[in-house]
């Protein structure tokens, strides 16, 4: 049982006594085991710390001194807006310098980055304190080696944990996360490709439902099994006129005479949905056969359906 406040630990035993179950808490006896002090990781954490507060009282400053020399030319919010760009810029290598502090290789193009963006932040803090006076360099100076200091502390702490691995263990370290990389990316990948197969369909079925009666009269006249006969004019006056034949659908060219019954598409793809639930394997062929159609129009149904079949999984 955890330790309350103010509590004696306890502990539950439970026992048979006389045939009959019984649980009951008894005091912990166990002694507590306690971490002892650690100095260093307390040292460790009062540097970060004050690296820490050290970056922010830079970036305060360089964005003050260089916001104010930027407002000779733009107006007051751009100006403060952009002059914050240049601390963060060398403050945000140094979080990608933590991430990659296990890899001395990578790790090289954040440290010089930020050594760069440092280099420029100080040139820009010591031009506007030339600007402000006659002393205004001597402030511009000071200003700039703010950032020094907070840089200096920051590669002090770096120091301090990070941990030089010989050259066969950073390479099996980068191995295994090149490996893990692959994998997150052929997965985001397939994602990726999963969602366009899906908008794929989508349009499709979009398409197919704005023009859906053109191409089921498209599909009615190449799949007809064959034309009618022609009778002659002598053979039509003398013999009665036949009975019309009942066709499951009108061709294009009788579209103007009688109306079109479009083939409905969710019905369609309803009834190979069914069968692909049941279990059958339902090709581009066999699809074209079952709903009568061309095999392209088939496809697009299979597809149709296969997508949805996919979502219900």
């Amino acid at each position: 049982m955890p330790a309350r406040p103010f509590r004696r630990p306890t502990h539950r035993i439970t026992e048979t006594v006389h045939g009959v179950d019984v649980a009951y808490d008894v005091p912990d006896t166990t002694p507590v085991v306690r971490l002892p002090f650690n100095l260093d990781s307390l040292l460790r954490r009062l540097l970060f710390l004050f690296a820490i507060v050290m970056t922010a009282g830079a970036i305060v400053w360089g964005t003050v001194a260089i916001g104010g020399m930027l407002t000779r030319l733009a107006p007051a919010w751009a100006a403060y807006l952009v002059a914050g760009v240049f601390d963060a810029g060398w403050a945000a290598c140094l979080i990608a310098e933590w991430i990659l502090r296990y890899d001395s290789t990578r790790a090289a193009a954040p440290q010089k980055a930020g050594v760069a963006m440092l280099t420029v932040s100080m040139a820009a803090i010591v031009t506007h304190g030339a600007f402000s006076g006659p002393w205004g360099w001597i402030v511009g100076i000071v200003g700039a080696l703010v950032s020094a200091a907070a840089k200096g502390v920051w590669a002090i702490g770096m120091h301090t944990i990070r941990i030089k691995l010989d050259p066969k263990y950073e390479a099996y370290l980068r191995t295994l996360q090149q490996q893990t990389g692959t994998e997150q990316a052929l997965a985001l990948g397939e994602r990726d490709r999963m969602l366009t197969a899906d908008r794929t369909v989508q349009l499709r079925l979009a398409l197919e439902a704005q023009r859906g009666s053109v191409n089921t009269s498209v599909d009615q006249v190449v799949n007809q099994p064959q034309s009618t006969p022609v009778q002659s004019a002598d053979q039509l006056g003398n013999q009665p006129e036949p009975a019309p034949e009942t066709v499951p659908v009108q061709a294009v060219a009788h579209s103007a005479d009688r109306p079109v019954q479009p083939v409905q598409i969710d019905d369609q793809v309803t009834e190979l949905l069914r069968r692909l639930k049941l279990g059958e394997h339902i090709t581009k062929p066999k699809a074209a056969e079952i709903l009568g159609v061309s095999e392209s129009t088939a496809y697009r149904r299979l597809t149709a359906a296969q997508a949805l079949l996919n979502q219900y999984r």
